[in-house]
Order: structure tokens, then C-alpha cells, then sequence
């Protein structure tokens, strides 16, 4: 069983950068491929109208129906004191302690999880760079039955030792990549995916950009196929086929392009 998993900060942030991989990854490997979606906080104050606990509410049920597509499995973050973050991600030792269990209990051969940001002149968002960070910070603890006991105490003694891949990231606008996925054959899944998170797409988004609230499923459906071309011209590739990209890093285990495209059964 090949078990992947999505460290993301909110609950659509999986779908813009890594839903096609992960639906393709379903598509080739069926029921021999366990999928989980974690977001690092609640994603409370993504909307505008409604109070925080009705947005992660709703929020929480959209990630749901969009994982519930491929099979996948979603959680909100429990941190070491059992506790979401209702918002920012900050790193503590109890926010680290959460992410090290929750790694820990699904055992992924996969991470897939943002980049850090290095360039001084780059916009960030503070739940994305966190969230980056604190996979980085954790990933030799992993292999650590004692850095983050659970709440009883008692350690857990399996070594976790997975592959992690950075996802592009749009505010980090990067020329560099290590492999890329053609997920044309599952750009329907993707799309239908995103379209699961309609308190964002329809309503916060928009509001948020300063621009017309009442945007259609077919003009997000134009904006998120510019989107994929944007990424493709910004990596220098002139295919207009929808693509995913990603870096190796040497956080966790150390491996290679072929090995990783092996493994998964991708065609680059």
C-alpha cells in the first residue's frame, strides 16, 4: 500500500497545487494508494460574513466532499494539547508536537507540503511559510519515538522516515523544478475538486481581491485553466496541457527524480 499524504495550511490549498497528482495518483493505483488531506489550521478566517466557527464548519464539510473524490481521507490538525489552530499557524512546541503525531499515525512514504520562501523580495502568507517550516523542523523527529510523546506519555516506537516534495507556491514564484505531472487526464477531477470549496471560490475569494462577488462556475472554470498556463510559461514550458510542479528537498528520506516517478508510476 502506497500512502501519500498533503500537509497544506487551509482547506483548498491541496486542491490549486497538488489535486491533480493526487487524483492521478488514484486514478493509476486504485485501492493501493491511501490518500490523507491534513490542513494545519481551521481555516476560520477565510470568509468575511460568517463567524469563525461557521466558516470551519462549512469549510471543514467542503474538504470533506472534495477529498471524498478521490478517495481521500481529510483532517484538521489536532495539536499535542488536542487543539486546532482557529488561525494563524505559529511554531511551538505544540504546534510541532501535533503535526509529528499526526505524520506519525498515517506513516506516509509521501509528503507533499509547501516550499519555504527565501526571497527577501517575495510576498508570503504566514499559514503557508509556517506550515513549511514546521514540516522541515519535524522531519528528522519523525524517526524520534521520544520528541513529541503523546499525552499519556507513553512513546511510539515505529520510525517514520518519508519522502517530501515541495509544491509550487505562487507568492514564491519560482523558475526551478524537479519533475512536473501532465494531469490532463485528470484536469475533470481537479477542477470538480476546487469547485468543492464554494465559500472561497464564490464568496470570500472574490471579496478578498476586491473583486465582483458574483463570479460563475464557468468563469472560474477560465481563470483556473489561465492559471495552469501561468504556471506553465513562469517554468518556461510552452505545452498548454495543465501541469503540476514540484522540488525534491532533503528533509526527509533522500532520494531521486526516478526514483520518486517509479515509485508513484508517473510519466513526466
Amino acid at each position: 500500500m502506497l500512502k501519500v499524504m498533503s500537509i497544506m495550511a487551509h482547506q483548498d490549498d491541496f486542491e490549486f497545487n497538488a489535486g491533480g497528482l493526487f487524483a492521478k495518483l488514484c486514478k493509476i493505483h486504485g485501492d493501493q494508494v491511501e490518500l490523507k488531506i491534513l490542513t494545519t489550521t481551521r481555516g476560520a478566517s477565510g470568509h468575511h460574513q460568517m463567524s469563525l466557527e461557521e466558516t470551519f464548519r462549512r469549510r471543514e464539510q467542503e474538504a470533506k466532499n472534495s477529498a471524498a473524490i478521490i478517495g481521500a481521507e481529510y483532517e484538521c490538525l489536532a495539536c499535542l494539547d488536542g487543539n486546532h489552530l482557529p488561525g494563524q499557524v505559529f511554531i511551538d512546541r505544540n504546534f510541532l508536537g501535533g503535526l509529528w503525531n499526526a505524520i506519525r499515525d498515517f506513516e506516509p512514504d509521501y509528503i507533499f507540503c509547501p516550499p519555504i520562501i527565501s526571497n527577501p523580495l517575495a510576498g508570503i502568507h504566514i499559514d503557508h511559510y509556517n506550515t513549511a517550516w514546521a514540516v522541515r523542523m519535524v522531519a528528522y523527529q519523525l524517526t524520534v519515538p521520544h520528541a513529541y510523546p503523546t499525552m499519556n506519555g507513553s512513546p511510539r516506537m515505529r520510525t517514520t522516515y518519508p519522502v517530501i516534495i515541495n509544491v509550487d507556491d505562487t507568492y514564491a514564484c519560482e523558475q526551478m523544478y524537479d519533475f512536473s505531472v501532465d494531469i490532463s487526464g485528470v484536469y475533470g477531477s481537479k477542477v470538480k475538486m476546487a469547485l468543492c470549496h464554494e465559500s472561497q471560490i464564490f464568496e470570500w475569494l472574490p471579496w478578498n481581491s476586491g473583486s465582483e462577488t458574483n463570479i460563475t462556475s464557468e468563469q472560474f472554470k477560465d481563470n483556473f485553466k489561465k492559471r495552469h498556463t501561468l504556471v506553465n510559461e513562469r517554468y518556461g514550458n510552452d505545452n498548454n496541457s495543465p501541469r503540476e510542479y514540484f522540488r525534491l528537498t532533503s528533509w526527509g528520506k533522500i532520494t531521486d527524480k526516478e526514483k520518486v516517478l517509479s515509485e508513484l508510476k508517473y510519466n513526466a
